[in-house]
């Protein structure tokens, strides 16, 4: 008798390990709690601008070279480097080299923690060095915004042939772009509907309230030469544009919040923007 309750006891106590052992193996991993924790809109705006994003020293981050640090300024809105609309940008004392591989394409492939680790780069390059080489955006970000980075990259960001047309010809620093079918599939009255309710109040009724950069553009020039970085800020916004009003352009430096708009929505505008009598240049 005490031994069948020896192999009864022997038989639960290992079915019992084994269930423990299987809840261990269920349950997620650091790396993907925070992963899944993170916010991808977030990222967006610490992907345009980490800087302004967490204000950070202008001493030791002066205006001038702040382009070093962005990084859509080497990876593009379109996140595809010198393949994409960067194809023409030459890099310039204060201006990084494009990076020669096609970020959003990569980052499906990578696993999040080799995301991350690339992201945070730490010992990589510091402030005060303006160079082609990846920042150490460990000395500026928390570990949980550049988890909000690596959730852009790699699920939040946009793939922009959904939303225009790209064509480049030549090669990288010296190539061009040109864009068309922009609004794929976009219906412009839908576009003004979403517009009148999230944008105008801000921009106006024509897209001229706010001097962009206080350069004469306006959001209809924008529409239909800057589909790329349209199709980013008008749903993700932007963080405050410390340069322009450090500069004197107080309307083109505000922050711009996320909208809940949708991509097709995005579309919508984009069609709706190519209208130059409602949305003219000047």
């Amino acid at each position: 008798m005490n031994k069948k309750i020896l192999l009864v006891f022997v038989l639960f106590f290992g079915l019992f390990i084994s269930f423990m052992i299987s809840c261990k193996k269920d349950e997620p991993s650091a790396d993907q709690v925070a992963y899944d924790a993170a916010d991808g809109v977030k990222g967006a705006q610490i992907y345009d601008h980490p800087l302004n994003y967490v204000l950070a020293n202008q001493t030791d981050y002066p205006n001038t070279y702040t382009n070093f640090w962005r990084c859509k300024s080497c990876h593009g809105w379109d996140l595809r480097g010198q393949s994409g609309v960067l194809i023409g940008k030459a890099s310039s004392a204060t201006y990084p080299v494009a990076a020669a591989g096609n970020l959003y394409a990569s980052a499906r492939s990578k696993s999040i923690r080799e995301l991350f680790d690339a992201v945070k780069k730490s010992g990589g390059r510091s402030h005060g060095t303006y160079d082609a080489t990846h920042p150490d955006y460990s000395t500026i970000l928390t570990d949980a915004q550049i988890w909000d980075v690596v959730k852009f990259i790699k699920e939040t960001s946009h793939n922009v042939d959904d939303f225009y047309t790209t064509t480049t010809s030549g090669t990288y620093p010296t190539g061009k772009v040109t864009f068309s079918n922009i609004g794929k599939n976009g219906d412009a009255a839908a576009g003004l509907v979403t517009y009148n309710a999230n944008c105008a109040s801000c921009h106006g009724a024509d897209g001229k309230k706010i001097d962009i950069y206080c350069k004469g553009l306006f959001l209809g020039e924008m529409f239909r030469k800057d589909p790329h970085e349209m199709q980013h800020k008008s749903i993700w916004g932007m963080p405050k544009d410390r340069e322009h009003l450090d500069a004197g352009c107080p309307a083109g430096g505000g922050i711009m919040p996320a909208m809940p708009i949708t991509d097709q929505d995005i579309r919508n505008m984009m069609v709706m923007g190519q209208d130059v009598t409602k949305f003219p240049d000047k």
